[in-house]
């Protein structure tokens, strides 16, 4: 009998010392400040001899996760102004993505990305990423300019979308940006760039998107702000 309650005295132990293993985890997870952002309905529009339902999502690269680009760029029709830390109690010298690194979009929808681009950047590892991939058309637009690539010495970051294991298998979405002059001159108030894409949403479940351009440190540079959730990476909701 001793053994028996001794054995559950333990597994409870075991069970107790799990959840505050996983409790302390969930702790240190990084959550976007302005929670999820979800793409703007704009109606419909036919694709295909489909009617779908036609959003918008957009979103900033900056060079540092402080917000202060943001907030000095309004003027320029910047629509991620956080106007602060994007990264509370983070690094505030990385750069990252804003006004959050969660988004939403409806399933099977029209999906059209408008990105603001302020960072600067260099040589890519792998120029496949250096291209187009999963967009309608195969392209984006650069400042109203149709392109199927950037070139892959003078690349930005990258917004590339996979499916979490289960969900919408074969799914890919890749989209490069170019440098932009700001990133390189903080004092200069111009040199952004707007990228735009248009893709079709995947089946409902997670997606999990991150930057391919190694802007980090350590071996390929995928270190530091690339190995830190939420500057380089976060998730895309397909509802």
């Amino acid at each position: 009998m001793k053994r028996i309650v001794w054995g559950l005295i333990s597994l409870v132990i075991a069970v107790v010392a799990v959840g505050l293993v996983i409790f302390g985890f969930s702790k240190q997870q990084y959550q976007a400040p302005t929670g999820t952002v979800a793409a703007k309905s704009v109606g419909t529009i036919q694709y295909q001899g489909m009617t779908r339902d036609h959003v918008v999502l957009t979103f900033g690269t900056y060079p540092d996760s402080q917000g202060k680009y943001g907030t000095m760029l309004a003027a320029e029709g910047a629509a991620s102004t956080p106007g602060g830390n994007v990264h509370p109690g983070g690094n505030p010298s990385w750069p990252a993505y804003a006004p959050s690194n969660q988004f939403s979009v409806p399933a099977g929808a029209y999906v059209t990305v408008v990105w603001h681009q302020y960072d600067s950047g260099g040589a890519v590892n792998d120029p496949y990423f250096a291209q187009v991939h999963g967009t309608i058309g195969g392209t984006e637009t650069v400042n109203g300019k149709t392109i199927t690539g950037v070139d892959a010495n003078n690349m930005a970051h990258t917004f590339t979308v996979r499916p979490a294991p289960g969900t919408a298998s074969g799914f890919f979405l890749s989209v490069p940006s170019p440098v932009s002059s700001l990133g390189n001159n903080a004092a200069n108030n111009a040199g952004g760039q707007t990228v735009t894409f248009s893709f079709i949403a995947g089946a409902k479940g997670l997606y999990a998107w991150n930057c391919e351009y190694p802007c980090g440190l350590g071996i390929g540079g995928f270190g530091a702000v690339m190995g830190s959730y939420g500057y380089m990476s976060g998730y895309l909701h397909v509802v």
